[in-house]
């Protein structure tokens, strides 16, 4: 069977058609093109001094992939800071440590925390035990630790986010956090 000249350009499409056919099947079979991962870009690396901004009233987060090759009590090198952004109030500051699995699951994490700063284990927060001056900053910890409760997969990827809430030094902190920090008890 000879192919006429006129025929080229639907042979041409119809053998192209199929090819893309076999191809789109072969990765939805294979699960390669709807691959997904647990990750969080960022240009966040673990080890790196990271310095956190706030304003009053206002909080703000970091976050950064981990992965499972970490034992519960682990010590992670990570010095992270917070600094006031704010040019009109001192704040008080509180800050929550965890860790986020693929399979919605928040694991304890823990840090060692620098002077000034306390844990409360009611509500799982550290609490800064002084206010935070306008545009002075504060080290927040020097080391974050995996909890001995905390087990990490080995191959699989998870999320440490550090979240840091300012109140104006003006606010009922009693009232929105159930406590004062620089009162001690």
């Amino acid at each position: 069977m000879k192919i006429k000249r006129e025929n080229y350009g639907w042979l041409f499409a119809t053998v192209l058609l199929a090819l893309l056919l076999a191809l789109s099947i072969y990765l939805g079979v294979s699960g390669w093109y709807f691959k997904t991962d647990i990750s969080y870009t960022t240009d966040l690396e673990l080890g790196k001094t990271v310095q956190m901004s706030v304003k009053k009233n206002e909080a703000s987060s970091i976050s950064m992939n981990l992965d499972g090759s970490y034992l519960a009590g682990d010590r992670l090198p990570q010095i992270v800071s917070i600094k006031n952004m704010d040019d009109e109030a001192s704040v008080y500051l509180r800050a929550k440590i965890f860790i986020y699995s693929g399979d919605n699951q928040i694991l304890k994490m823990d840090m060692v925390e620098t002077v000034n700063w306390e844990y409360d284990q009611a509500d799982g927060y550290y609490y800064f035990t002084d206010l935070l001056t306008m545009q002075n900053k504060v080290a927040l910890c020097s080391h974050l630790i995996i909890d001995n409760e905390t087990h990490l997969q080995t191959n699989t990827k998870y999320i440490f986010t550090i979240v840091v809430e300012a109140l104006e030094e003006d606010q009922d902190v009693v009232k929105i956090w159930g406590k004062n920090p620089i009162e001690r008890s």
